[in-house]
């Protein structure tokens, strides 16, 4: 089937395109830039360019669609002005409805986003798909978005999505640093419902939306024990590894983020009944099983980072570009003075040190690397026997994948110092390990592929 989705680079668009991708389906992707869709989809796809908050597209291929995913919107869980409301608005209600006049009018199924938000505070009551929706500004977007969607042709589904639990980004991501510290406690009195989802759950929801003909109008996108805010705090806390720290008062939430602080702190019970009555099985039922398994390296006191990309050859055109050591300085920013000073043997090959020097902010540092698993054309692992970090260990895995590759780099990290060093240093480290990444990825996509 050919399937277009928006939103695609976001965590939720990523996540749904390789399960996709994988099921065979022919994927299209729109996007407002070219490169940066090239660099982070990790599934292969045709890119329409385009901004549909600008107006409906008239790329011929959209004629060619027969079923949609639709993902796009601003973020949301940030302090609001009248500005970054009309963008969050825009981004879903008139995006929507751009692409709606984009496409043929025998679409099949069109699978869009909602949020949870639409139900409003309503404190301890379950949440059915059928309950009047709120009063407050999101949850007036969402009735207008869903009415746009209600506009395609075909199949509608419309997945209120709660809270996306996810190790690799999204609104736990902003949760963490706090928690991890030691300081992270509840919001106001803690007593709000919060209605949550793994990823792999969201994921899984949507793809079954998508196939399963019985699914039609909203459906809550929710786990199915929703928990209070206090509840949720105490067990996150438990799964870094940390106590429970004091809680947030409304009126520093109210400072911080102004009118957003009143949706923070929204009590939203939903229920997840109808998703398992038309017969999607979850994978997490129960928070703390979910924040465990997500939460797990953080508990150890490590930091992790995850990049995907995908490569149009197969694994055994792209190794060989990694086996030469040389390519390590090509595919490493400028900024960071990158040489190699010394290698064990001609070429990288389990057992094989690696000696160099660089400058991290300008600070100059030597590093010596050691390759302790080679498993080529698929897999090898770096760890760090001297330098910066007190652990680094990345692991470099190229599977086959839709007829290419799926590149996936992913580093444990611990920074030296202990609990001061990742305090004073942690935002910053992260921060340095994406653009390096990203600089990565895109020297990769701009050869076309990795060189032989």
């Amino acid at each position: 089937m050919r399937i277009l989705i928006t939103g695609a680079t976001g965590l939720l668009g990523r996540e749904i395109g390789k399960v996709l991708a994988e099921k065979g389906h022919h994927l299209l992707v729109v996007s407002r830039n070219l490169a940066k869709a090239r660099e982070v989809l990790p599934f292969p796809c045709e890119i329409i360019v385009g901004d549909l908050n600008e107006g409906p597209l008239k790329d011929a291929r959209l004629k060619t669609v027969e079923a949609v995913i639709n993902l796009m919107g601003e973020t949301v869980v940030e302090r609001w002005n009248e500005e970054k409301k009309e963008r969050i608005y825009n981004s879903r209600v008139i995006g929507t409805r751009n692409l709606v006049a984009s496409l043929p009018t025998d679409i099949k199924t069109f699978v869009s986003g909602s949020a949870i938000g639409y139900y409003g505070n309503c404190g301890s009551e379950f949440l059915y798909e059928e309950h009047n929706a709120g009063k407050d500004f999101l949850a007036k977007l969402c009735v207008d978005w869903e009415a746009e969607v209600e506009k395609a042709p075909g199949r509608k589904v419309c997945i209120r999505t709660g809270l996306v639990l996810s190790r690799y980004g999204g609104a736990l991501d902003e949760m963490l640093f706090p928690f991890r510290a030691g300081v992270g406690g509840a919001l106001g009195e803690g007593q709000q419902w919060m209605s949550w989802i793994h990823i792999k759950d969201i994921v899984g929801l949507f793809v079954f939306a998508l196939e399963n003909s019985k699914a039609h109008g909203p459906i809550n996108g929710c786990a199915p024990l929703p928990v209070t805010n206090k509840e949720f705090s105490q067990t996150l806390a438990e799964a870094v590894g940390r106590s429970l720290g004091p809680s947030v008062p409304h009126m520093v939430l109210k400072l911080i983020y102004g009118e957003t602080a009143d949706v923070i702190l929204s009590s939203i019970r939903g229920s997840a009944e109808k998703a398992e009555a038309l017969g999607y099985e979850f994978h997490f039922h129960e928070l703390k099983e979910a924040l465990n398994e997500i939460c797990a390296p953080f508990k150890a006191g490590e930091d992790v980072f995850l990049a995907e990309q995908f490569l149009p050859e197969p694994p055994e055109k792209v190794f060989p570009f990694f086996q030469d050591a040389n390519n390590l300085e090509k595919i490493t920013p400028p900024t960071l003075n990158f040489h190699i000073e010394k290698v064990s043997s001609p070429e990288i090959t389990q057992g094989t040190l690696i000696d160099y020097r660089l400058k991290i902010h300008g600070i100059p540092a030597r590093w010596k690397t050691e390759i302790d698993e080679w498993q080529p054309p698929y897999k090898f692992v770096d760890t760090q026997r001297f330098g910066p970090y007190r652990f680094w260990h990345h692991t470099h895995e190229f599977r086959p994948f839709c007829g290419g590759t799926l590149m996936v780099d992913r580093v444990r990290y611990r920074l030296p110092l202990g609990y001061l060093g990742w305090i004073l240093g942690a935002k910053f480290v992260k921060k340095d390990v994406q653009n390096i990444f990203s600089f990565r990825r895109n020297y990769i996509s701009t050869m076309g592929g990795a060189e032989s």
